[in-house]
C-alpha cells in the first residue's frame, strides 16, 4: 500500500507540473534575458514537460506496474517532430533551427520536442473528468490575469516597467498575437458554456462558480474591446469563425447541448462583430502600437524563391525566415520606413512554415493537423459517451481556431504552446482506456520501463545542464547590453560577452557582439598613439592579440551562421577599421562585404558599407602611388583607380535601390573628390546638404569641398557651410579647425585664434593644435589648407 500511495503522489506531481506549465505559459515574462518572453517560455515548456514525464515513469517503477494507453495516436507526436527535424538537418542556420534564438524559439526543434512530449504526457495523464475540470479552471484564471495585465498596461498603469520588463502591453507577444490568443480562449470558454451541464465545471456552484462566470464574461468583453482597438479585418474574421464553429457541431449533436438558449450568446456576439468587420470603424487609441509584417504577396514571393534557393523539400530550416527575407525581399520595401527592417516571419505562420520547412516538412505538419482533426471530429459525431463528446467538443473548437489563425497570423511561443496543449487534450479523449501490466508477470516490460526511465532521466539531467548554461549566457549577454546602454566600461562589456560565448559556443550573436566590443578596445588602446612604431613591445603584442581576437570572433560568427548577412556585414566593418593595423585587412573587408551584399542584395545600407570599404582600401593604397619604385607606384595607381571605380559603381547601385539614401550620395561625393572630379563632388554634396539640412557631416564636408575646389566665391560658400556645421554641433572640432583657416586666410587672426582655442579646449594636450595656436598668436599666417585633426 505504501508503494501505491507513493506512486499516486508521483502521478499527482506529474499532473501538477502540467497545471503549472499551462497556467504560466501565457503569463511568464522575466527581466533577466534580452528578450523577456520567448526564451523564458521555451525554458518553462522544456523543464516542466520533461519533469512531468520523469515523474510519470517514476510512478510506474514505484508500483512495479506499467500503465499505458494503446493506440496509434501515441506515435502522432513523432509526425510533428519529424516535420521540423528533417528540415533542420540541412538548415541555413543550425543553431536557430535546433535550439532557437532571437524570437525564433517557437519554431525550433527543441521547442517542438517539448511540444511532442507535452502532447503525449497530457494524453496519458490528464484523462479523468476531474483533471479536465481543474484544467478548465486554470485556463480561466490564467487567461484572466493575462488579460488584466494587458488592460492595465494599455491604459497607462506601469505594471511591466515596475517589474523591469521590456514588453509591449502584454505577456503573450505582439499585440496581434495577444488578441489571437484571447479569441482562441474565448472560443474555448464559449464552447464550455454552451455545452456544460450542472456539475460539469469544477467551479459550477456557489460563489466560485459566480466568479468563474464573471471572469468569462469579462474576458469576452475584453476580447471585443481589443478587437475594436486593432480593427483589423483578419482578426474580425477569426473572431467570427471562432463563434461559428460551435454551430457546426450543434448541427450533428443538438441533443447533447443542455440548453438551446445558451446558443444565443455566441450568436449575439457574432451578429455584433459583423458590422465592425464590414461597415463600422473601430476605436482609435493613441497608445495602440504599430505592427508591421510583410504582406501576403511579398511573403509568397519570398517563400517561392527560398524553396528554389535552398531546398523545395526541406526549405531553409526552422526559424530562418529572416535569412529568406533578406535574400529575396523586393525593392518596393525601400520606399517605406521599414527598408532596413529584417522581418523574421512571414505574413502568416503557414507561409513561414512553408518557407522554412519546405514542401515535405509542411506536408508532415499538415498531415499531423488533419489526423488530429478527423479523429477528434469523429469523436464528436460518434462518441462512446457524453464525457468523451464534451471534452472533444470543448477542446476541438479552440484548436480549430488556432489552426485557422495560422493562415492569417504568425505564431509565437504562447500560440505554439497552446496548440500543443489543446492537441494533447484532444488525444486524451481519442485513445483507448488505460492498460496495466505487472512487472512480475512481464519482466520485459519492467526492463523497458527501467531503461526508458533511466534514458529520459539522463537526457533530462543533460538538458538541465545545457539549458542552465544557455540561460546564464543569455543573462550575461543582457548584462553586457545594459552596461553598453549605460555607457559603461568597454572591458566589462568584453568580459560579459566573452562569458556568454564560453557558456554557449553555438550562438553567432554572442561572437558578433564580442567582436564589435573587442574592436572598441582596439580603438581605445590606439587612441592618442601617433604611430605603431612608438608602442612598447608589450603594448604592441597586446594590441596584436586584441586584433586577432576581433578577427577570430567575427570569423566564428560567420562560421556558425554563414547565411546571416548581419554577421558578414559586422565582419567587414571590423576588418575595415583594422586596415591601418593589419595586413590584408582591406582584402578581408571587401570579401566580407561582398558576401553581405550577396545575402542582402536589396539593402542600400549593405551596399553602401561595401562602397565605404572599397573607398577605405583606396585610401590605404594611395600613399604607395608615390613610391620611388616606378613599377610599385604604377601597380598601386591601377589598384587605386580600380578601388575608386568599384566604389563609385557600388554607391550608384545603392542609390538605385533607394534614391533618397543620403549616406550613399555623401560617400559618392567623396569618391568624386578622390578621383579629382571636384565639380561633380561639390554638386553631389550640395544635394545631400540641401535635403539633409540637419546633417552636420554633410554641411562640414561641403564646406571642405568648396575650400579644396577653390573657385571664385567658394571661400564664402565654405565659410557659410562651416559656420552652419558649428551651429549644429558646437563641439565639432574639425568644423572649427577649417573655419579658423578661412578666418586666417581673410586676415581675421583674432577670430581664427578664437576658433583654435575652442578646438584646444575640446582636444586638450593636442600638440598640433597647441602649435597652431602659438603660431597664430605670434601673427604668423599659414599658406596651405591644414589636414583634419581627427
Amino acid at each position: 500500500m505504501q508503494k501505491i500511495s507513493r506512486a499516486d503522489h508521483f502521478r499527482s506531481a506529474s499532473r501538477g507540473l502540467l497545471f503549472i506549465l499551462i497556467f504560466f505559459l501565457p503569463l511568464l515574462a522575466l527581466p533577466f534575458t534580452p528578450e523577456p518572453l520567448e526564451l523564458n517560455k521555451q525554458t518553462l515548456l522544456l523543464l516542466l514537460s520533461f519533469t512531468a514525464v520523469i515523474a510519470w515513469f517514476a510512478s510506474q517503477l514505484i508500483e512495479k506496474q506499467a500503465r499505458f494507453r494503446r493506440g496509434w495516436m501515441n506515435v502522432a507526436p513523432l509526425l510533428l517532430l519529424a516535420a521540423f527535424v528533417l528540415p533542420a538537418i540541412s538548415s541555413a542556420s543550425p543553431y536557430l533551427s535546433w535550439v532557437g534564438a532571437n524570437r525564433q524559439e517557437y519554431t525550433s526543434v527543441l521547442t517542438i520536442l517539448g511540444c511532442a512530449i507535452l502532447i503525449w504526457i497530457l494524453a496519458t495523464s490528464i484523462v479523468s473528468r476531474r483533471s479536465h475540470q481543474i484544467l478548465h479552471a486554470i485556463f480561466v484564471f490564467s487567461t484572466s490575469i493575462t488579460a488584466l495585465l494587458a488592460v492595465l498596461s494599455f491604459f497607462g498603469v506601469p505594471v511591466f516597467s515596475v517589474l523591469n520588463l521590456a514588453v509591449a502591453f502584454n505577456t503573450v507577444g505582439s499585440f496581434t498575437n495577444f488578441v489571437v490568443f484571447l479569441i482562441v480562449m474565448n472560443a474555448f470558454f464559449i464552447s464550455a458554456f454552451i455545452s456544460h451541464k450542472q456539475h460539469d465545471s469544477l467551479l459550477n456552484d456557489g460563489w466560485l462558480g459566480a466568479i468563474e462566470r464573471g471572469l468569462i464574461i469579462a474576458l469576452a468583453l475584453t476580447t471585443f474591446f481589443f478587437l475594436l482597438v486593432l480593427d483589423y479585418w483578419p482578426l474580425w474574421l477569426l473572431f467570427s469563425v471562432s463563434l461559428s464553429i460551435p454551430f457546426v457541431f450543434v448541427f450533428f449533436r443538438a441533443e447533447d447541448f443542455p440548453s438551446q438558449k445558451r446558443l444565443l450568446v455566441p450568436l449575439v456576439m457574432l451578429l455584433a462583430a459583423l458590422p465592425f468587420w464590414f461597415f463600422i470603424d473601430g476605436v482609435s487609441f493613441q497608445q495602440t502600437p504599430l505592427e508591421v509584417a510583410p504582406n501576403f504577396d511579398s511573403s509568397l514571393n519570398i517563400t517561392q524563391q527560398a524553396l528554389q534557393k535552398f531546398s523545395s523539400h526541406f526549405g531553409s530550416g526552422p526559424g530562418t525566415f529572416a535569412i529568406d527575407y533578406t535574400m529575396f525581399r523586393g525593392n518596393e520595401i525601400n520606399q517605406t520606413d521599414f527598408w532596413d527592417t529584417r522581418f523574421d516571419r512571414a505574413d502568416s505562420n503557414a507561409l513561414t512554415m512553408l518557407s522554412t520547412l519546405g514542401v515535405f516538412g509542411a506536408t508532415l505538419f499538415a498531415l499531423f493537423i488533419l489526423l488530429f482533426f478527423f479523429r477528434s471530429a469523429l469523436q464528436i459525431v460518434r462518441p462512446l459517451n457524453r464525457c468523451e463528446w464534451l471534452e472533444s467538443f470543448v477542446h476541438l473548437t479552440p484548436w480549430c481556431v488556432l489552426v485557422f489563425s495560422s493562415f492569417f497570423f504568425p505564431w509565437d511561443m504562447t500560440l505554439m504552446g497552446s496548440f500543443a496543449i489543446f492537441s494533447g487534450l484532444l488525444v486524451s479523449q481519442t485513445m483507448s482506456k488505460e492498460t496495466q501490466l505487472s512487472f512480475k508477470r512481464s519482466p520485459s516490460i519492467a526492463l523497458v520501463c527501467s531503461f526508458v526511465f533511466a534514458f529520459v532521466s539522463f537526457i533530462f539531467l543533460v538538458g538541465i545542464f545545457v539549458t542552465t548554461q544557455r540561460y546564464m549566457a543569455e543573462v550575461s549577454f543582457a548584462r553586457a547590453m545594459k552596461v553598453n546602454q549605460e555607457g559603461g566600461d568597454t572591458q566589462k562589456i568584453v568580459e560579459l560577452l566573452d562569458r556568454s560565448a564560453r557558456l554557449n559556443r553555438y550562438h553567432d550573436t554572442y561572437y558578433r557582439a564580442l567582436g564589435d566590443a573587442l574592436l572598441l578596445r582596439v580603438e581605445e588602446e590606439l587612441a592618442g598613439v601617433d604611430s605603431m612604431d612608438t608602442l612598447t613591445p608589450d603594448s604592441s603584442r597586446y594590441i596584436q592579440e586584441l586584433v586577432a581576437s576581433v578577427v577570430n570572433a567575427h570569423a566564428r560568427a560567420t562560421e556558425l551562421s554563414p547565411f546571416n548577412a548581419v554577421n558578414w556585414l559586422a565582419r567587414g566593418n571590423a576588418c575595415r577599421e583594422l586596415i591601418p593595423v593589419m595586413g590584408q585587412a582591406a582584402e578581408f573587408a571587401v570579401q566580407s562585404h561582398e558576401r553581405a551584399v550577396e545575402l542582402d542584395p536589396m539593402n542600400p545600407r549593405v551596399a553602401t558599407e561595401l562602397g565605404r570599404t572599397l573607398f577605405a582600401a583606396a585610401q590605404a593604397v594611395r600613399p604607395l602611388t608615390s613610391s620611388s619604385d616606378q613599377s610599385s607606384a604604377s601597380t598601386a595607381q591601377k589598384q587605386l583607380e580600380k578601388y575608386l571605380g568599384d566604389a563609385e559603381q557600388i554607391f550608384g547601385r545603392a542609390i538605385q535601390l533607394k534614391a533618397n539614401y543620403a549616406p550613399a550620395h555623401f560617400e559618392l561625393a567623396l569618391v568624386y573628390e578622390a578621383q579629382g572630379r571636384m565639380d561633380e563632388a561639390v554638386k553631389k554634396m550640395e544635394a545631400v546638404a540641401l535635403y539633409n539640412p540637419l546633417d552636420v557631416g554633410a554641411q562640414f564636408q561641403l564646406g571642405v569641398l568648396y575650400l579644396r575646389r577653390g573657385n571664385v566665391g567658394d571661400v564664402s560658400l565654405a565659410k557659410k557651410m562651416l559656420e552652419r556645421a558649428v551651429e549644429l554641433s558646437p563641439k565639432y572640432s574639425n568644423a572649427r579647425w577649417f573655419l579658423a583657416s578661412i578666418y586666417e586666410g581673410q586676415g581675421d587672426i583674432a577670430s581664427a585664434a578664437r576658433e583654435v582655442e575652442e578646438v584646444l579646449a575640446l582636444n586638450p594636450g593636442n600638440k598640433l593644435v597647441e602649435a597652431r595656436l602659438e603660431r597664430l598668436l605670434s601673427g604668423q599666417i599659414a599658406t596651405e589648407l591644414p589636414e583634419a585633426i581627427e
